[in-house]
């Protein structure tokens, strides 16, 4: 069913004028074949085609081109039946016009001098209607494809739009705390701020980049997860132990960008920021055939809940590049102790 969907829109769209000249002289050829035989006078099948012909496409376009779009595909539904059966009934008269006139020009008043076909009424009204039933179902078969690329066209242009509002939510929220690390090391005068400087070049580069991209490599992201674990590194120090495990094959996998750093970022601002002696953050990244884990656990030394902004725009992000295919879980119960466990399943 697909590839006739796709075949006609090739057909029908990309080479309209051909399509529609080789469908009706194919319609011709039918009907002359039809009224041709036990008649070896190819003068008068001529003729008779020659007028059936017009009312056919006339009625076939009048359909197509008003009464669908100005009626059916408006969902105006009566008042089309309603047009719909006086055109036949119109087109039918015409057609009956037609043998009249056959009857009266070409075989001079005697129904022996005329094709059987020519007098077969009840071929002219099933071939009228065939004829136009098939123009219709082509018409509604391209529009309904149409309408269908168009409603994808505008889900992923709304995707875009709402990723990139929440990345301008999200990475001017991690910027702001990594020009705090940078700060607090200037103001030290400590010799590692122009490897902090470097790596923050690097990242900055990272966030500008995967801006343009709903996945990027696994591994770029862990790089750049590295650059942030080393930047709060630098300005914590050994007021933070950190456990960083690393058990997958990361050809495999791509992610959503920031999508880590939001995690680990979140971990050290209500694990580690507010609090006054020694704290821990564990990482763990794993996978297995089907899914990605991402498990951080981070200690705290209040109750206050660890989801703030950075883990809110992360759901909705989720949400909007995975679907379903995720699953977030927040652990907040313990007082002592955050954990949040991101698993990604394989799309592929």
């Amino acid at each position: 069913m697909i590839r006739l969907e796709i075949l006609l829109d090739q057909i029908f769209t990309r080479h309209r004028w051909t399509a529609h000249l080789f469908f009706w002289i194919l319609i011709i050829a039918v009907y002359s074949v039809f009224f041709g035989r036990q008649n070896n006078n190819y003068w008068q099948t001529s003729f008779f085609v020659g007028l059936l012909i017009p009312i056919v496409i006339s009625t076939t376009y009048f359909l197509n081109y008003y009464l669908v779009p100005r009626y059916l595909l408006k969902e105006r539904y009566l008042t089309f039946i309603v047009y719909f059966i006086y055109t036949l009934i119109f087109s039918v008269f015409l057609e009956v016009m037609t043998m009249v006139l056959t009857f009266v020009l070409l075989a001079e008043w005697q129904i022996r001098n005329m094709s059987p076909a020519a007098i077969d009424f009840f071929f002219l009204i099933t071939s009228l209607l065939m004829v136009v039933f098939l123009g219709v179902a082509i018409k509604l078969l391209l529009y309904w494809r149409k309408s269908k690329e168009d409603y994808q066209k505008l889900m992923r242009e709304k995707l875009e739009a709402e990723l990139k509002f929440l990345k301008i939510q999200l990475n001017p929220h991690f910027l702001f705390n990594t020009l705090n690390n940078l700060y607090y090391l200037t103001n030290e005068k400590s010799d590692k701020a122009p490897q902090a400087i470097m790596q923050l070049s690097e990242m900055l580069d990272y966030v500008m980049q995967s801006g343009k991209s709903v996945f990027v490599p696994l591994e770029r992201e862990l790089k750049q997860v590295e650059n942030y674990i080393a930047l709060e590194m630098l300005r914590y120090e050994n007021r933070v132990q950190i456990q960083f495990e690393k058990k997958l094959n990361l050809d495999k996998w791509t992610i959503a960008p920031m999508m880590i750093i939001t995690l680990i970022e979140n971990a050290f601002k209500h694990g580690v920021m507010n609090a006054a002696g020694q704290s821990w953050i564990n990482i763990s990244i794993t996978d297995n055939t089907a899914n990605l884990m991402i498990a951080i656990r981070n200690s705290r030394k209040h109750s206050a809940p660890g989801n703030g902004i950075g883990l809110k725009n992360l759901r909705n992000q989720l949400d909007l590049v995975y679907g379903e295919n995720y699953k977030l879980s927040i652990d907040d119960h313990n007082l002592h102790e955050f954990s949040v466990t991101l698993t990604l399943m394989n799309q592929a």
